[in-house]
């Protein structure tokens, strides 16, 4: 690292594109107050630099730990695990020289790679930083693993950030610093996206007719609930006006279910969807910003929509998250009426935009300085 009048060191322990957008507005705030730091990412899954090339100058990772191969699988997962916690006593010459008083471990959000993040500095003593602190959905079986790597993380951390007061009371009677940053960071790296978009040529073509964008991709429904979750699908395609036409986004998990599952959508169903594979942020946020409504089983999901005022269908049982629930945001519970409702009316859960008085990213990096 280059000498600088911050004499602390700190890391970033990154598993996937998603921490890194979010990640991404502290990036920039210290890139912007010249303050060095290192990234590590931890080969959950390819984290795409490039994808954040608009907002921040860094292009790759300090450190790697190697990636997990693009099948997608339980077994791969554990292998994957197995061998990233086995390299954590070999880091020592990296971490030869921070500590707690000297350091900041950065680790995001709810991923197994953030608790692996959150193990490794506790093997050295380096001071756990925790971003996006504090969610819970009070269910340890959704999401999953999920709720119980945020319960652990919180334990290990020693500073939490937290998106909101609510997360902040979730926190009682957890021991470290606990710090609201009044939304979460991703709302910085939207409103980047948003005024990039604006200037950008090169994007996804977007359907000439109204459309919703569809994204079902959660372990718990991809793999272990596969047979429930197309029902659900065929449910909403089935529901879906004829003067809209459905986005359905396929990450890998999702392209392999819909494959696997037992239940095939019809070709009447088949003419209502667009597949689209995972998209960058910048085509995403275009997209999301541009459609009708959102149907998503995906936390994020429903943070995004929420901050652009859109309406929002959650297919998940509980969420671990507050934005947007009775404003823009419908929690199904995988209630067939409640469902056909919302894609009847859901021109009434349409909202404004959520504007910021201070950034997240700068209330985090103001603390990480004076600290």
């Amino acid at each position: 690292m280059k000498t600088n009048k911050f004499s602390k060191r700190i890391y970033f322990f990154v598993g996937t594109t998603t921490e890194l957008i979010k990640l991404a507005p502290i990036i920039k705030e210290l890139e912007n107050r010249d303050i060095n730091f290192k990234i590590i990412t931890s080969g959950q899954t390819t984290v795409n630099f490039s994808e954040l090339g608009f907002f921040i100058k860094r292009k790759s990772a300090d450190i790697s730990l190697g990636e997990k191969t693009d099948k997608s699988s339980v077994s791969v997962f554990f292998m994957w695990f197995l061998r990233t916690f086995i390299k954590i006593p070999f880091l020592g010459k990296e971490f030869k020289g921070p500590n707690k008083e000297n350091s900041y471990f950065i680790v995001h959000g709810d991923a197994v790679s953030s608790l692996l993040g959150a193990i490794l500095a506790r093997y050295y003593k380096l001071k756990l930083v925790h971003i996006e602190s504090g969610l819970r959905s009070f269910s340890l079986l959704e999401p999953f693993p999920e709720e119980l790597c945020r319960m652990i993380i919180s334990r290990l951390a020693d500073v939490h950030f937290c998106p909101n007061e609510w997360s902040v009371n979730n926190l009682a009677g957890i021991s470290g610093d606990k710090i609201n940053t009044f939304q979460n960071t991703q709302i910085e790296s939207n409103n980047a996206a948003l005024n990039k978009i604006r200037t950008s040529n090169n994007l996804l073509k977007l359907p000439r007719k109204k459309y919703f964008v569809m994204i079902v991709h959660r372990q718990e429904h991809v793999i272990f609930g596969k047979e429930e979750s197309m029902k659900l699908i065929k449910f909403i395609t089935k529901q879906t006006d004829t003067k809209l036409q459905c986005i359905f986004i396929t990450h890998l998990t999702t392209s392999n279910f819909i494959r696997s599952s037992k239940q095939k959508l019809s070709p009447k169903q088949m003419k209502k969807i667009r597949f689209e594979s995972r998209l960058t942020y910048l085509d995403f946020v275009n997209l999301i910003s541009n459609a009708q409504y959102i149907v998503t089983d995906g936390g994020t999901n429903q943070e995004e929509a929420y901050y652009l005022g859109l309406p929002c269908l959650i297919l998940r049982n509980r969420s671990e998250r507050i934005e947007g629930l009775g404003e823009n945001a419908l929690l199904s519970k995988n209630n067939k009426p409640l469902i056909k409702k919302f894609m009847t009316h859901y021109n009434d859960y349409k909202r404004g935009r959520v504007s910021i008085n201070k950034r997240p990213s700068s209330i985090i990096v103001d603390y990480l300085t004076t600290n």
